[in-house]
């Protein structure tokens, strides 16, 4: 399911520096979980260009942040958390072509979120980080 995933994101064609693969993109890209979808975020000029495209819904998370949803795909100029997005984007490591936020920054958020859900990704993460 991942290499789908991943495969169907290069079909956008975003450019390295405009874009950064988050939420469990990065545990996925490295074989420590399937993902059911990608989230990414991209500068907010990128994102308004994608607002107007009818293959792109809109919404607001429950916290205010806005997105765009396309199948399985998520895009956000703002991840909820006032970081800098440019600078994660900036910093992200390219893996197989394609640009993500570097894991120690996907642990931070997971802490920083603590959901049920995320229990076990923060244990994957720290031990994969632990070994490496």
């Amino acid at each position: 399911m991942n290499q789908e995933l991943f495969d169907k994101f290069r079909e956008l064609d975003l450019p390295i520096g405009g874009y950064a693969i988050f939420g469990s993109g990065p545990m996925a890209i490295r074989g420590l979980r399937e993902s059911s979808d990608i989230d990414f975020i991209v500068p907010k000029k990128i994102f308004d260009k994608y607002r107007d495209n009818e293959e792109w819904k809109q919404g607001i998370f429950a916290d205010g942040t806005e997105y765009l949803s396309s199948g399985d795909m998520e895009m956000l100029y703002d991840w909820g958390t006032g970081w800098d997005t440019e600078e994660l984007i900036k910093n992200a490591e390219i893996i197989d072509g394609l640009a993500f936020v570097r894991l120690k920054e996907v642990l931070k958020w997971k802490k920083m979120r603590n959901k049920e859900k995320d229990q076990k990704d923060i244990e994957i993460i720290e031990n994969y980080l632990s070994n490496k």
